[in-house]
């Protein structure tokens, strides 16, 4: 009877995700690289470098590994392999492993959220299979810019994205998600009449991108709004460049 029972223990022993000795043959071992990735593109093929306040360190950086019908997740990278020093080890099968930083989806004022995933074999025998992750920025970052034409004629402006407020003396960067956003500018011309513009662009992840305002010079005003260097609408307005003439 002791017998029956010892081998209905054994059995259960085989987990998906566990503690162990060395000497387990179904199971192996995630050993997690990274490299992080401080710059962003932008237009023209420019690169800026993001600021060492808003790169996340290696040890910081969430891990969350997904495989063999399991999924698994430490708070930081440090916890992980504080885990693996202490005999983690994984079934062997693929796996998913994200490193993640920030509040996914969140959009705002020094919001950035970075991100990188790479797949692996977990091998046998008690082996270690490397993950090598680079992790990104994934959310994207808009400036908005007026030209001194535009300011000119309208000497107050306010706007949003997204209808979050756009402040241009803000020293942060406001980091959106990518996807299309709706740019709103409320503009009050030289005789306080106020008029309303909206623009729709397209934000990619790992960039960051500006909208230009402009006026233009030629017959009645014509506000040109350039993304990332091409205009990207032209909303012609019903009144003279020179409204005393």
């Amino acid at each position: 009877m002791k017998k029956i029972l010892f081998a209905i223990a054994l059995a259960i022993v085989a987990t998906a995700c566990h503690t162990s000795e060395e000497g387990d043959v179904q199971f192996g071992k995630i050993d997690i690289r990274v490299a992080t990735r401080s710059e962003v593109s932008e237009s023209n093929e420019n690169k800026l470098v993001l600021s060492e306040s808003l790169v996340p360190k290696a040890d910081d950086l969430k891990v969350e590994i997904v495989g063999n019908d399991n999924t698994f997740a430490w708070a930081s990278l440090a916890e992980f392999n504080e885990a693996v020093s202490g005999g983690l080890k994984f079934t062997s099968a693929p796996y998913s492993v994200t490193l993640s930083y920030g509040e996914k989806g969140a959009e705002g004022w020094s919001k950035p959220y970075f991100e990188g995933s790479t797949s692996v074999d977990v091998p046998m025998y008690g082996l270690t299979a490397e993950a090598n992750v680079e992790v990104v920025l994934a959310n994207s970052i808009v400036a908005i810019e007026t030209t001194e034409q535009f300011d000119g004629y309208f000497p107050q402006s306010s706007f949003k994205v997204k209808g979050i407020a756009w402040e241009a003396n803000r020293e942060e960067m406001l980091f959106m998600n990518a996807g299309e956003v709706k740019v709103t500018c409320e503009a009050v011309r030289q005789t306080g009449s106020t008029t309303t513009l909206e623009s729709t662009i397209t934000l990619k992840p790992t960039t960051r991108h500006t909208v230009v305002f402009d006026l233009s010079t030629a017959g009645n005003a014509k506000v040109n709004v350039t993304f990332d260097g091409e205009i990207v609408e032209v909303v012609e307005q019903e009144f003279e460049l020179n409204e005393n003439a």
